[in-house]
């Protein structure tokens, strides 16, 4: 089989690359060796933002591409058919400190270009009707912020790589790359057979390290490729009454608690001190406990929920983020291995339109665009950094 660009990886970051790439007239094989969207996409809280991505600039432009894209994919695509909900998201606090902190990420937000509206408690409590909120809590809305079912959205991807002439193979793992005298890249050994292409892609999430280290043969990649794993809590809950919670819901105080209407008609929970509650080897009993507070903090969030009553109905997962080490998402040219190109980034779901498009533009044209350059690996300690 020859294909102008193979990519290791089924979830949303290789999918999405691969339908870009299918776009500009490559013929594209996407392998995963399970699943599609059955690592981190499937396991994700499926926040598409930019309002919380505010301390780098740079970053912050980049998920808010992200941002945009699926809006524009929405509007050519169908909104429902990619399973893309225009939902915003509501970032709520109270006290002195809590709503001086507000304003500031409001005016951080307005300095960056980011649509936003700051919440009086009254319109709050009519956004959201049903939701408790303590005394004085105020609001930052950010209106273009969206949520994701990620398995329907890599379904619409994949379904496009195939019109346009591509392949995507399931069960198909990745096991050599191949390469000719000179050290370019000549194919990729796969457990279905070679495919002849000049280029590859890695787009292995958080086993990225553990993918590079197999196909290369170099076992130093496991070690010092610069992404660790960091497991998240997601516990989706059965079915609640319609408008219980409108908004994807985030607060930092008393305690960190993120919600929103999931697609099912339930709710998704997470939090940041659940995550730290639990290891990628949680038993079901650790995981459970977990999911006790996320079910207790959404009880006294809105009191008609019915809190630990519905936990045997729940689905309880842990999701693994690939996160670079020093925070920000790694694309581009893999230094040293002609033809070889890697994807590795926590918010994978926001980043991947914004990362296909512009690794689209560095594969298939062999330049890297100035806004891709600050998340390159050459800025890293031994990839040339």
């Amino acid at each position: 089989m020859n294909f102008d660009i193979a990519i290791v990886g089924g979830g949303i970051i290789g999918v999405t690359a691969g339908r870009w790439l299918a776009e500009r007239g490559l013929k594209v094989c996407v392998v995963e060796r399970g699943k599609l969207a059955s690592g981190t996409s499937g396991a994700n809280f499926s926040w598409v933002n930019a309002s919380q991505k505010t301390t780098d600039a740079k970053y912050h432009h980049l998920n808010a591409l992200g941002v945009r894209l699926y809006a524009d994919l929405g509007d050519e695509l169908g909104y429902e058919a990619l399973g893309l909900r225009r939902s915003g998201s509501i970032a709520v606090a109270a006290g002195t400190t809590g709503v001086t902190a507000l304003k500031g990420q409001a005016a951080r937000l307005t300095e960056l270009g980011y649509p936003n509206r700051l919440l009086e408690p009254v319109e709050l409590q009519a956004l959201e009707p049903q939701v408790i909120f303590a005394p004085g809590t105020s609001g930052l809305l950010a209106p273009s912020d969206m949520i994701l079912d990620a398995a329907r959205f890599v379904g619409a991807m994949a379904a496009r790589i195939r019109a346009l002439g591509g392949e995507v193979v399931e069960d198909c793992p990745a096991l050599e790359l191949l390469s000719d005298d000179d050290g370019q890249v000549s194919g990729l050994r796969t457990s279905e057979g070679e495919i002849a292409t000049a280029r590859v892609l890695i787009a292995a999430g958080p086993d990225t390290p553990d993918v590079l280290a197999a196909l290369t043969g170099f076992d130093g990649f496991a070690a010092r490729f610069p992404v660790v794993r960091v497991p998240g809590l997601l516990v989706t809950t059965p079915p609640v009454s319609p408008g219980l919670v409108r908004h994807l819901l985030v607060r930092d105080t008393p305690d960190e608690f993120h919600v929103f209407p999931d697609f099912n008609g339930g709710l998704r929970l997470g939090s940041d001190d659940a995550d730290a509650r639990i290891t990628e080897d949680s038993s079901v009993n650790e995981q459970r406990d977990a999911a006790r507070l996320l079910l207790a903090r959404m009880q006294a969030l809105a009191p008609g929920f019915a809190g630990e009553a519905c936990l045997d109905d729940c689905h309880i997962r842990i999701g693994i983020r690939a996160v670079p080490q020093d925070g920000i998402s790694i694309a581009g040219p893999l230094p040293g291995a002609e033809g070889v190109f890697v994807i590795a980034t926590h918010s994978g779901v926001t980043l991947a339109p914004a990362l296909a498009s512009l690794m689209a533009g560095v594969i298939a044209d062999g330049v890297v665009p100035d806004m891709l350059k600050p998340f390159t690996l050459d800025r890293l300690p031994g990839f040339g950094g």
